[in-house]
């Protein structure tokens, strides 16, 4: 379980790499899992994501990942309640390169994510509304491709006033993904919030992820991409947890039930947890929503479901 050491500094930095969080062996079947996917030229390597391939639900060994109890009761503690909903989940490589467009990810401009998961601007710090998560399977020190990020100290402190604008794509400015050409950009137009954003690489934190670690982070973080290795590739999977009235934040992946009607993943269903089941949307016992009959039909549906859980927390 996350520490309350780490739990406050995630609150006051607003990102915390945590280790040891998620079983090793669980960890290493994964990787395994998406190595032997790439050999076998099953999975191909975007730019960024999997285009689909590996989002929830992948009905494989992945999928244990995205419902992982630890991690699920790690954002309730992050977020102080127990009424979260997964919004994203998608296991990617991201390959050595020299590709320098502007549209790499190869090596990032420095961004914040609020962009792509809302309309909206992020909410005041001491309210955050969501927890994104990358999880490592890769051994960063060795392919290179760690996650940097500006953290909200009282020296940082200057990086942080609101609003968040000056980064490509919000606002008037165009969108460009790397960094040379954002900073080109800047420099060009808009000289200072170009020495706004060089003064920002100058504070990145530089952390190297092992197989297994967990960068909790949050939306409105300054953080970015650095390039892998060359002749290498690191995986991980990146999650994304909001408080369930949060309707402004949108989901990433497709609905979760799209895959329903083939067994494999009412299956899973049958097998989660009511905590595992709630993060997709399947209220918890005790919710208001359940009524005997309610319950009843939801055994309909999955006859092999404990539903114990459900009828012991009828009101």
């Amino acid at each position: 379980m996350i520490t309350k050491n780490e739990i406050d500094t995630w609150k006051r930095d607003g990102a915390v790499l945590v280790k040891n969080l998620v079983n090793t062996s669980l960890v290493d079947k994964c990787l395994n899992y998406v190595q032997n996917l790439h050999k076998n030229n099953e999975l191909k390597i975007d730019d960024f994501g999997s285009s689909g391939r590996l989002e929830f639900p992948t009905l494989s060994i992945l999928d244990e990942l995205s419902i992982n109890e630890s991690v699920i009761k790690s954002v309730q503690a992050l977020l102080e309640t127990t009424d979260i909903v997964l919004t994203q989940s998608d296991t990617w490589g991201k390959e050595g390169k020299s590709d320098f467009s502007s549209e790499s990810n190869n090596d990032q401009r420095m961004h914040m994510d609020y962009g792509n998961n809302s309309f909206l601007h992020p909410s005041d710090w001491n309210e955050p509304e969501c927890v994104s998560i990358i999880i490592y399977l890769s051994n960063v020190f060795e392919t290179g491709g760690e996650t940097r990020y500006v953290p909200r100290t009282q020296e940082n402190e200057k990086f942080y006033q609101e609003p968040y604008t000056k980064m490509p794509g919000i606002g008037k400015f165009p969108f460009f993904n790397d960094k040379n050409n954002t900073e080109k950009f800047f420099e060009e137009n808009e000289p200072s919030v170009h020495k706004f954003r060089q003064e920002l690489y100058e504070k990145e934190v530089i952390k190297k992820p092992a197989t297994g670690d967990i960068l909790f982070y949050r939306l409105d973080l300054w953080h970015r991409g650095t390039p892998v290795l060359k002749n290498k590739i690191r995986f991980v999977t990146n999650l994304v947890f909001k408080r369930r009235e949060c309707f402004w934040i949108h989901q990433w992946n497709p609905g979760w039930s799209k895959k329903m009607y083939y067994g494999h993943l009412e299956n899973m269903i049958e097998k989660m947890t009511p905590l595992q089941r709630s993060i997709l949307g399947i209220p918890p016992p005790g919710h208001g929503y359940w009524t005997r009959k309610k319950v009843e039909h939801l055994q309909a549906r999955y006859p092999m479901m404990d539903i114990n859980p459900y009828i012991s927390k009828l009101k």
